[in-house]
């Protein structure tokens, strides 16, 4: 069996070509439908485009390539190879390089849908960043090595109504790679900041998806501005003291004597993510497809997170083997995120947790204070801080708690928890001699 890529050379420009060979009897040939500046810009032995490279999009053209490659050797896994027919081969082709039955153009590569032409609609950002959106919606990211989630796209999309916001305040039509600079920076925060009050760490959010679509740009060689990469150009950001729920009132959220069913799934579910430290998403996939296994007389959550797809094994502890015994070994019922934070309110008011929270945040430039019943500031996301403060006050080390929270730094990890400094001081007399 033989499978590889290679160039066909036209009068102007070569495009690559992929052929498939089993046996005598079994032969694939078709175009890639990519075209390539330049035979300087292939590398035949590995059979992929060099970088950087005169070819517009080289670096998606690889990233293609990968996944074609990725499906066939999967397929191989699957299958004995010496069944493997040009069908099978086909239709896989077809997924990942069929561009609507067009034939490739001389001048650009028709699955990326963007011209390679010269003058401003090339270094139009807007009309990137949309694009961007699209594609990478469909197609692997050559960094995650697979396509944007839902979330990131949302907050992608966000952010780009921001930006054509600030553009209408500015009352400007186009806004190029090359105007994204000090100056853009600096008016783009004064906006964000006065105009439209929005928190500090809402506006951190903006800056780096803005330097996210500029980073992809630049490495696909639709621009040679660097400003994003200088340090003026930062996301701001600061640390929110949130509130977590501790043990004795998670306690008093279990005890709860719930008639309503639908309130009694929502409490169980939050109750699993405080005791799992699984993100909302990652919860809640869990919750309509779980998988339990066992090991040694002990039952674990084995699941796949969203965000780093990273796989990860959680103990089923305790309070979550309570929840499987009332419902003769079964799960709750999925419930979407927005009727948990609906009903986890009230739940917790109901539960005596109503004593008198505060926390500051900057919200257009100033500092502002927000006091209220610690119930009203409980929601979905309060289950997975709450499970990482609470192992962290229980003993469980920092490195075990962010394999299964996926936090990639301690910095990261120590920012997100809730421990008070005077909490922490007890814990550090008491656990070490030297400060006794």
């Amino acid at each position: 069996m033989k499978a590889k890529f290679y160039l066909r050379k036209g009068s102007e420009k070569s495009t690559i070509q992929f052929e498939f060979r089993n046996g005598k009897n079994s032969r694939f040939r078709a175009s890639t439908n990519f075209v390539i500046n330049s035979d300087n810009d292939w590398e035949s032995n590995k059979q992929k485009m060099k970088l950087p490279s005169s070819t517009v999009n080289a670096k998606l053209i690889n990233s293609k390539l990968s996944e074609f490659d990725n499906l066939l050797n999967d397929l191989l896994y699957r299958e004995n190879d010496k069944y493997i027919g040009n069908d099978s081969v086909r239709e896989i082709f077809s997924k990942v390089f069929d561009v609507n039955g067009k034939p490739a153009s001389k001048f650009k590569n028709e699955c990326f849908n963007v011209a390679s032409v010269e003058g401003k609609l090339s270094e139009d950002f807007i009309t990137y960043y949309e694009w961007f959106l699209v594609f990478y919606s469909k197609n692997n990211s050559p960094y995650s090595k697979k396509i944007l989630t839902k979330g990131t796209l949302t907050t992608l999309k966000s952010a780009l109504n921001v930006v054509k916001q600030f553009m209408g305040h500015l009352k400007i039509k186009t806004l190029y790679f090359d105007d994204i600079n000090r100056k853009f920076y600096n008016e783009f925060i004064d906006y964000l900041t006065n105009e439209k009050k929005y928190t500090k760490n809402y506006i951190g959010t903006v800056i780096q998806k803005l330097k996210t679509v500029m980073g992809y740009a630049y490495d696909e060689d639709k621009h040679t501005n660097l400003e994003y990469k200088k340090n003026y150009f930062s996301k701001v950001t600061e640390v929110i003291n949130h509130p977590y729920l501790n043990n004795e009132e998670l306690i008093n959220i279990e005890k709860l004597v719930l008639e309503d069913e639908e309130l009694n799934t929502v409490r169980d579910i939050f109750l699993i993510g405080c005791n799992t430290g699984l993100r909302i998403g990652d919860l809640l996939d869990f919750i309509k497809k779980p998988k339990i296994i066992s090991k040694d007389n002990t039952k674990l959550i084995q699941i796949s997170q969203k965000k780093t797809s990273n796989s990860v094994v959680i103990p089923i502890n305790s309070v979550i083997k309570r929840i499987l015994d009332k419902r003769d070994g079964n799960l709750p019922n999925y419930l979407h995120q927005n009727i948990i934070n609906e009903h986890i309110k009230s739940i917790c008011k109901r539960a005596k947790i109503i004593d008198n929270y505060s926390y500051y945040r900057t919200e257009g430039g100033v500092k502002v204070e927000h006091s209220e019943p610690k119930y009203k500031f409980i929601c979905t996301h309060t289950a997975r801080r709450s499970f990482c403060t609470n192992a962290y006050y229980s003993g469980m080390p920092p490195h075990d708690i962010m394999a299964i929270s996926g936090h990639k730094t301690e910095k990261i990890f120590f920012n997100y928890i809730k421990v008070e400094m005077k909490d922490n001081a007890i814990r550090i007399s008491k656990e070490y001699p030297f400060m006794q």
